[in-house]
């Protein structure tokens, strides 16, 4: 039917890879799409993994870009890091850059991970052609409106976060704790939290095991690394909006029921060079279905072409 949206298909090849970073520490990550493609690093929701550059396998291969996926420390196969910032992410980006030869790259973020793509856009601006935030949280050192104890996702918000880390973190771990044990309410509870169109995408995945598997391998992390993953991006980021300097590509579901629109419009009219996309009809799992991929990849390629060499 034309308009509706239809999912992708996720490979079921082994991709998994692990470097060791410069302190130690092992750092896990997906290599999807087209080998010798343009690459992108994905920044995965929370919960979420390293297995969602899965979904964007077949879309990518096709318009000639290469996602590389990693894991955030204390996730799936990364080992975990505590004492960390928002920040630091970047730096383990770089270094994985390095690992695989990328002089240039680009980076998406989906949810969590939109605040992923804008460190990278402000760390590594020299390196880095664009950022793509996908449904993703604004910086909340700028943003003045009211701001929420418990986000849609029933994961803590930033006024929680800011009155009581410790609080967050004990909640994050009871949640994480009763979702693992109990996968089949967790499945359920988010059918019940999506928008229609959501719905559709999500009895579809579900249908198939990548997933269940990308939820369950974050809840498996542990509260702890959750927590700290969550507070890294509800907390101070560490820099201002106005201080990224290269081009974002903003979306938004406007029937998003966890990330409010508001977020979305913030970050367009703070980040110097934006271009925002409110999507009508979509929720927040829009970037599975295969024609959002296809028209994202090929704004990609467009913009790409007339900024870059490739």
């Amino acid at each position: 039917m034309p308009g509706r949206p239809q999912p992708t298909s996720s490979a079921t090849v082994s991709v998994d890879h692990t470097i060791r970073l410069q302190d130690g520490r092992n750092f896990a990550y997906t290599d999807m799409g087209a080998r010798d493609g343009y690459p992108v690093f994905f920044g995965h929701g929370m919960p979420g993994s390293r297995l969602e550059g899965r979904f964007f396998h077949q879309r990518a291969r096709r318009h000639g870009f290469r996602i590389i996926t990693p894991d955030r420390p204390g996730i799936g196969l990364s080992d975990f890091h505590r004492r960390r910032s928002l920040l630091d992410y970047p730096v383990d980006i770089l270094h994985l850059a390095n690992a695989l030869g990328f002089k240039r790259f680009s980076h998406i973020g989906w949810s969590s991970g939109g605040s992923r793509t804008l460190a990278c856009a402000f760390a590594l601006r020299r390196r880095m052609d664009l950022g793509v935030c996908l449904s993703g949280y604004t910086s909340f050192d700028e943003y003045h409106q009211p701001q929420r104890f418990v986000e849609g996702t029933r994961w803590p918000g930033p006024r929680l976060a800011r009155l009581s880390p410790a609080l967050t973190k004990a909640a994050v771990g009871v949640a994480a704790w009763m979702f693992r044990r109990s996968p089949g309410l967790y499945m359920r509870e988010a059918e019940q939290l999506v928008s229609a169109e959501d719905r559709e995408l999500l009895r579809h995945f579900l249908r198939g095991k990548v997933f269940r598997r990308d939820q369950m391998v974050c809840l498996a992390s542990g509260g702890t690394a959750i927590a700290t993953d969550l507070l890294t991006e509800l907390e101070s980021w560490g820099f201002r909006l106005a201080d990224v300097r290269i081009p974002i590509m903003i979306y938004q579901g406007e029937q998003d029921p966890f990330i409010p629109v508001d977020y979305a419009c913030h970050l367009a009219s703070k980040l110097p060079i934006a271009s925002l996309r409110l999507l009508p009809d979509a929720g927040h799992l829009y970037p599975l279905a295969e024609h959002f991929q296809d028209e994202l990849f090929s704004r990609m390629r467009h913009h790409l072409t007339k900024t870059t060499e490739i």
